[in-house]
């Protein structure tokens, strides 16, 4: 496997965790990015995002990541 098609599989993994932990929250959340200009977008809004790759989708997947790579850490843990 190339190092081009590792990277392509890897990232359709994230989106999927992503998505699929976008599914756990109600659908009524609603979540503000800076780059949204002050617009709310639901859960449904942000899975499409992730799901069509947008600026504001690959953005979620980073930040998705970025938490469970904390969480992992303990960073989340108490003393």
């Amino acid at each position: 496997m190339t190092d081009e098609k590792k990277q392509d599989f890897l990232f359709k993994v994230k989106k999927e965790i992503t998505i699929e932990r976008l599914r756990q929250a109600p659908p009524t959340v609603k979540i503000s990015f800076g780059t949204s200009n002050g617009n709310f977008m639901d859960r449904d809004e942000l899975i499409k995002n992730v799901q069509d790759n947008t600026e504001i989708g690959k953005r979620i997947v980073e930040i998705q990541l970025e938490y469970l790579k904390a969480f992992k850490s303990g960073l989340f843990m108490e003393d």
